[in-house]
Order: structure tokens, then sequence, then C-alpha cells
């Protein structure tokens, strides 16, 4: 297919098939970019005492 947009290979088959059902339903489907994962940021506990 000279039309696959990048990214299509990492999308799994249900994201496909509900791109495909937007498509029939006539909406235009652009995909983007997927941003980075947020970093996890350690919580640490408190050592005071609530009263």
């Amino acid at each position: 297919m000279a039309d696959t947009p990048d990214g299509i290979s990492d999308l799994t088959p249900g994201e496909l098939r509900a791109i495909e059902a937007f498509e029939l339903a006539g909406f235009e489907v652009e995909l983007l970019e997927t941003p980075e994962p947020p970093v996890a940021v350690p919580l640490y506990r408190r050592h005071g005492h609530v009263a």
C-alpha cells in the first residue's frame, strides 16, 4: 500500500478496527505521534505523625 501512514504497524488489531469504523462512518482519520510516557517520580512518605 502506498498510502500506509507511518506508525500504523505499531497499532493493535482493535485500534485498526476502530480506525476502519471511523473511516467507514465518514470521518477523516489522522494518526498523531504518541507522546513519550511520563517519568515516574517516586513518592517518599513523610515520617511525621498526624494528630
